[in-house]
């Protein structure tokens, strides 16, 4: 029966690769860092393409994860999976969490786009930490549109799940909201309309609010993205600041060139 659950496909995953030390992914914290390939959002200035189309995606089994997380986990705070979209593989990734549960003790997280609230209340009881990236004011269609490279009918159909995945991540201990200001696409004032919303739906749950830089990696997936200059680092945190005066919870700013910093 062990031999037959072991080769099933629900034991495998598709990933990109990992990073057994990562101070990024997790705030203020140190995570072994899975990235899980392909993703349902199609965002323009995704700056991991190549692991949304899969391009590089390799077949690991649960074990193989498992054996080197073991390996690290003195030195780790969580264990932390990211995308792509990790819920698309969703039997995959609860027994990967069952494991990391039950044999490393490890706290873990998990950085999602929203798009699959059923999949992420059955993850809940194995989460410690979860991440959502908001991609622009849920109350914009057309923004939220361009910001994921789907057309508005789809686009219209995620939002309300979003706001579901939202509501569902309060109910781990830590919870991060990221808003990436993409030059041309997402402005102040969205940063801070997003803010906003976000205010609203926790209704003074506490969470945080993460203002990201936009860098034009290699693997951006449209080239008018990749050929746009970095978002100013004065900029980014000149936006947190200004969004910290108007909600409760603690605004943070993230710059390659200052690394990340709390304004509130």
């Amino acid at each position: 029966m062990e031999a037959v659950m072991y080769y099933s496909r629900d034991y495998f995953l598709y990933i990109s690769g990992w990073k057994e030390i990562s101070l990024v992914d997790v705030l203020g914290s140190i995570s072994f860092t899975l990235w899980t390939s392909f993703c349902n959002f199609k965002c323009p200035w995704c700056g991991n393409s190549h692991v949304v189309r899969g391009c590089n995606r390799k077949k690991v089994s649960i074990n193989t994860i498992l054996k080197r997380v073991n390996e690290v986990k003195n030195f780790l705070d969580y264990f932390h999976t990211t995308g792509g979209e990790p819920t698309l593989q969703y039997k995959a990734l609860l027994n990967l969490f069952k494991k990391i549960k039950k044999e490393t003790s490890l706290p873990i997280s998990l950085d999602t786009n929203g798009s699959n609230p059923h999949l992420l209340k059955k993850l809940l009881p194995f989460l410690h930490h979860i991440a959502i990236d908001v991609k622009a004011p849920l109350s914009d269609l057309y923004k939220y549109s361009l910001s994921i490279g789907l057309p508005m009918k789809q686009t219209a159909n995620f939002i309300p799940k979003i706001v579901e995945s939202i509501k569902l991540a309060l109910k781990v201990p830590f919870v991060e909201f990221r808003t990436t200001l993409i030059p041309g696409l997402i402005s102040e004032n969205d940063v801070i309309k997003i803010g906003k919303e976000l205010e609203e739906i926790c209704e003074n749950k506490k969470a945080v609010f993460v203002v990201q830089q936009y860098i034009p990696y290699e693997h951006v997936m449209d080239d008018k993205f990749r050929s746009i200059h970095r978002t100013e680092p004065e900029r980014v945190r000149a936006i947190a600041e200004s969004l910290s005066g108007d909600v409760s919870f603690k605004v943070y700013y993230r710059t390659i060139e200052e690394g990340t910093k709390r304004v509130k």
